[in-house]
């Protein structure tokens, strides 16, 4: 039987507010022993035994991905082999897939279909409506019972009030949280105050006017949530913002929190790290929705991060061909890939000292848990071996032609931080060079 031994290795888990240097012993598919100092002697001399040196390195729950589009070309498999890649041992995939996940048959064909005990678990929202136009309700209580987790429009707002607010009454009988994407379509996606169909193309204000290009208003998030967390009062249900990007939002949901209702949210990267600023070379790549905002905003962000008004840290993935972003800025596709730069854009933030190591894994692993009611990551003896290993200190540089999906707004970015190794269930479903040459038995 095989023992794979993790020598003096820095233990963080903060399921139990665990800090130490261990050795970390798994066998077959789950930990055997978390001590001080294992005397491998105790092991039967038949056993075969892997010992790996980790000083200085560090081992974490396996990241929760609570937000990922698996665009048209992407395929689910691959992107599974990407997230394990990027430290991501569970992912949930938004329902604006072809077709849309909006019904219970297809619900339970894509957990069938990514079903791989060595790769990362994927897990399923479902449509929270059946048309674009979002007034006819899904059916989410099958869709429950299929495995959806929770029920969103994905990449489009839930804008009709009476229907989410049925939606709500119904989500709150089953237990399952309602996630928006909040924008008011009228103020940014499509104005039909003219005979054109104006869409936005950046945050509204003096850079946007200055580019000449169509302002969204930060207030049409804003909207949005004020309307939603008066329903949520009303119905009870678990609510829950995505990508937040706007002080007026947190503000919002900070207050909403001290009311005792139960709302929640979460942030991208982009949104601590960039402001509209970036957009100034008319890349692309920083045509993103939420877009971009101010820099009042991006701080408003990091100090939600702080005091917990933000509760998780998502990918926010939305990987796009080339074609579709080597056009005027007008015309290309709205989204960026994620997946690979989480982690490390995450750990920016210890590095800058705005928060510490065990808040940011908190961020990635235990808190989009306990939002989605999902089993909370922990590493514990007898429990299964599901982690990861980096290198949290490693020097390295975002490259876009060194990365498998595109584009990414943080090219050429420098970053301290470096994934090593990926286990799901006992097994290796990631080990880079750099941890295979630790091996010492």
């Amino acid at each position: 039987m095989t023992y794979t031994i993790f020598k003096s290795i820095k233990l963080l888990n903060p399921a139990t507010n665990l800090n130490e240097i261990s050795d970390v012993v798994i066998h077959k598919n789950k930990i055997f022993s978390i001590s001080k100092d294992f005397q491998t002697e105790v092991l039967k001399q038949n056993n075969q035994i892997d010992i790996y040196d980790c000083d200085g390195l560090t081992m974490t729950p396996g990241i929760i991905d609570m937000r990922v589009n698996i665009g048209k070309t992407e395929n689910l498999v691959s992107t599974q082999k990407i997230a394990a890649e990027n430290g991501i041992t569970s992912m949930v995939i938004l329902p604006n897939q072809t077709p849309k996940l909006n019904n219970p048959s297809i619900i339970d064909h894509i957990k069938r279909q990514s079903e791989n005990s060595k790769l990362p678990k994927v897990n399923v929202y479902g449509a929270a409506t059946k048309d674009d136009q979002g007034l006819e309700m899904s059916e989410i209580g099958l869709m429950s019972e299929m495995g959806a987790i929770g029920f969103t429009n994905g990449n489009k707002s839930i804008k009709n009030s009476l229907v989410m607010r049925r939606l709500m009454s119904y989500a709150a009988m089953i237990n399952r949280p309602i996630i928006q994407h909040a924008e008011d379509e009228d103020l940014s996606g499509l104005n039909k105050a003219s005979t054109t169909l104006i869409n936005g193309e950046m945050n509204e204000g003096e850079i946007s006017t200055r580019l000449g290009l169509i302002g969204i208003p930060s207030c049409a998030e804003v909207i949005i949530i004020e309307r939603d967390i008066r329903l949520a009062k009303l119905t009870g249900v678990n609510y829950h913002v995505a990508h937040v990007s706007t002080r007026d939002s947190i503000n919002v949901i900070r207050e909403a929190k001290k009311a005792g209702l139960k709302i929640t949210c979460d942030t991208a990267p982009p949104y601590f790290s960039l402001n509209e600023t970036s957009l100034l070379s008319y890349n692309t790549a920083f045509k993103l929705s939420p877009p971009l905002r101010i820099e009042d905003d991006r701080l408003a962000v990091i100090e939600g991060i702080q005091d917990g008004t933000i509760d998780a840290i998502a990918s926010d993935h939305r990987a796009r061909s080339k074609d579709t972003k080597v056009q005027p800025f007008s015309a290309a596709s709205i989204g960026a890939s994620g997946i690979e730069t989480l982690f490390v854009m995450t750990l920016e933030l210890v590095h800058k000292k705005i928060i510490d190591l065990n808040k940011a894994i908190s961020l990635l692993t235990i808190n989009p848990a306990n939002v989605l009611n999902m089993k909370k990551p922990s590493l514990e003896k007898d429990k299964l071996a599901e982690f990861i290993i980096f290198d949290e200190n490693f020097p390295d540089m975002i490259n876009q032609n060194n990365l498998k999906t595109s584009p990414t707004p943080f090219d050429f970015r420098k970053i301290n931080g470096k994934i090593l190794g990926t286990f799901i269930n006992g097994q290796a479903a990631y080990i880079s060079q750099m941890f295979k040459d630790k091996i010492i038995k």
